[in-house]
């Protein structure tokens, strides 16, 4: 019996057996497949992952491990926003906006026919290189004076908006001729439009003068204090005190007790017209000017070659500038520099070379030119 009904069952269910098994197998075949999928998928976006973690760990050692000026290294610095400076935690410097001014003073110079007064450029032999990293250090501390100029301004309320920005944008165009010649001399001498030259120009200049408004309105009674003692100063010595005793109770600058000699271009311009009016052995007025109060003897006058010099004696009463605010300011303020070749001085509030031979070189080039125009203009 049993043998009957098996290929009966057989031939009976056969095709539906067959089929549940095709439909089983095709299934799992096409399971498997769909799984090598996602695995293969999930494998690639894995890879891809790690070689991008590859490549930004390497654009950090590049960076700010072993930093270099070779193309690899130069494009990074100008494709991306990668931070080179850090103030107060919260404002940035990125090696792309230094790279990006830093092209400007290149081609600065290097549009310019130097050799008509007798200078030279050439930032492509080795000392050129050290003169144009100089360069590059003295844009990066006006830089971040800048960054905290407009930091200062800002917590005191000062801003500087777009309407304002333009108005003195159109004011300067006015100064330098018309708007497409300031254009094409723009793009000629820097590849600046005219947006660049109020980001970079403009806009920081208004915060700077309006900072250093509200800084003279501060210091108002300091500057009178400043003036009444250079007042006492010169009544002593109409009194008949002599000018050495005077500046010695008084003044906050100590000269040579002889004096100095001066040609008229190295004294201050607010000394200089009532200098050249004045009579040797005499003293004269108080003055004012941007650094305080000065009362001059002039004690003697010669001629030397085509300048006249000047023996002056002076009794000097400071007053805080806005320059000594702003380094005094800048000295409390957390500034990291996150590349080895360049350290934060705080006492001075500038940006320093951290090596050595870059130090010596740069204290020589300051001393001898060597007419260098990159250290005339």
């Amino acid at each position: 019996m049993e043998t009957r009904i098996t290929p009966l069952i057989i031939r009976n269910g056969g095709d539906s057996f067959f089929n549940f098994l095709y439909e089983r197998i095709f299934i799992m075949k096409e399971a498997k497949t769909n799984i090598l999928k996602r695995i293969h998928m999930s494998t690639f976006v894995f890879a891809i992952l790690i070689f991008c973690v590859f490549l930004f760990t390497t654009s950090l050692v590049l960076l700010y491990i072993f930093p270099g000026s070779g193309n690899i290294t130069n494009r990074l610095k100008s494709s991306f926003p990668y931070p080179l400076v850090v103030m107060d935690y919260t404002n940035v410097i990125t090696f792309r906006s230094l790279a990006t001014n830093m092209a400007s003073v290149r081609r600065f110079y290097e549009t310019q026919d130097f050799s008509k007064i007798g200078l030279r450029v050439d930032f492509s032999t080795e000392d050129g290189k050290k003169r144009f990293k100089i360069r590059e250090k003295e844009v990066l501390n006006k830089m971040i004076e800048d960054l905290a100029i407009k930091k200062l301004a800002s917590a005191q309320g000062i801003f500087v908006g777009s309407e304002e920005a333009k108005q003195s944008v159109a004011r300067k165009l006015e100064e330098y001729g018309t708007r497409e010649t300031v254009k094409q001399e723009l793009d000629r001498l820097y590849r600046w439009t005219l947006a660049d030259f109020e980001e970079k120009i403009v806009i920081p200049g208004l915060y700077q003068e309006k900072l250093e408004k509200a800084f003279t309105k501060n210091t108002t009674p300091d500057i009178e204090k400043a003036r009444e003692k250079a007042l006492e100063a010169q009544k002593e010595i109409r009194a008949g005190t002599s000018f050495s005793e005077v500046a010695k109770k008084y003044s906050d600058d100590k000269t040579d007790e002889e004096g100095q000699w001066f040609a008229l271009s190295d004294i201050l311009p607010e000394l200089q017209p009532s200098l050249v009016k004045q009579a040797v052995g005499t003293t004269g007025d108080v003055i004012e000017s941007r650094l305080g109060f000065h009362i001059v003897l002039l004690k003697e006058q010669k001629k030397e070659d085509t300048k006249t010099l000047y023996l002056l004696k002076q009794i000097f009463v400071k007053r805080m500038t806005f320059a000594e605010y702003l380094s005094e300011q800048m000295q409390k303020m957390s500034v990291v520099v996150l590349v080895p070749e360049y350290t934060w001085d705080k006492e001075s509030a500038r940006i320093e070379f951290t090596h050595e031979d870059m130090k010596e070189f740069e204290k020589k080039l300051y001393e001898t030119p060597g007419g260098d125009p990159a250290f005339f203009f």
